[in-house]
């Protein structure tokens, strides 16, 4: 049965709550020169065109949506579906310019790479399984094309596995009476009384 519980005893318990600065933390020594953050949720392109809350180049981490926590088949795991924006513009380096997309597709690419790491995908936290469905897709209209810059996204589902007591676990009983071939006998199997 759950309890009431205040936000601050729902924050220490909530694995999301730590899930983003722990993927931040991972991929931020990863892309030396980029600038690695969290981010509240989905970007919509709508954003992008209005709004210049990107600085690339930029990995902008995210959780698009997440489920559970008891699956259909007794599973105890908690689904996430992530992100990674990729924001990228022109650079020029050795005196090349290098074109914003292939920017894109080498950050995108390091992150897919990250992503089949079988250690580093996991950011450090324990209970946790390995992404799935990872793919990089680009985000972006040829108006923010236009602006000088390209939006990829790197999207993956990891899961948060053992939340919570397990829902199949025996109760333990204390000071119950059971009737057993027609006998009442006192039952204790360690529980609460």
């Amino acid at each position: 049965m759950i309890g009431p519980a205040t936000i601050a005893e729902r924050l220490a318990a909530s694995r999301l709550v730590g899930f983003l600065p722990a993927v931040e933390a991972a991929l931020k020594p990863l892309f030396p020169g980029v600038t690695v953050r969290s981010h509240p949720g989905r970007i919509d392109v709508s954003d992008l065109i209005e709004k210049d809350i990107f600085l690339a180049p930029m990995i902008a981490v995210a959780l698009t949506r997440w489920r559970g926590p008891v699956g259909v088949g007794g599973d105890w795991r908690l689904g996430l579906e992530c992100a990674a924006y990729v924001v990228t513009e022109d650079m020029a380096s050795d005196g090349r310019v290098t074109p914003r997309q292939e920017v894109a597709f080498a950050l995108s690419h390091g992150i897919l790479d990250v992503l089949a790491d079988f250690t580093t995908s996991r950011w450090g936290l324990q209970n946790i399984g390995s992404p799935e469905e990872a793919e990089a897709r680009p985000l972006f209209t040829s108006e923010t094309f236009a602006k000088g810059s390209a939006f990829y996204a790197v999207t993956w589902k990891q899961s948060l596995i053992g939340l919570g007591s397990d829902p199949l676990a025996r109760v333990l009983v204390s000071d119950v009476e059971a009737v057993l071939d027609g006998a009442v006998e006192t039952v204790d199997e360690g529980g609460p009384v």
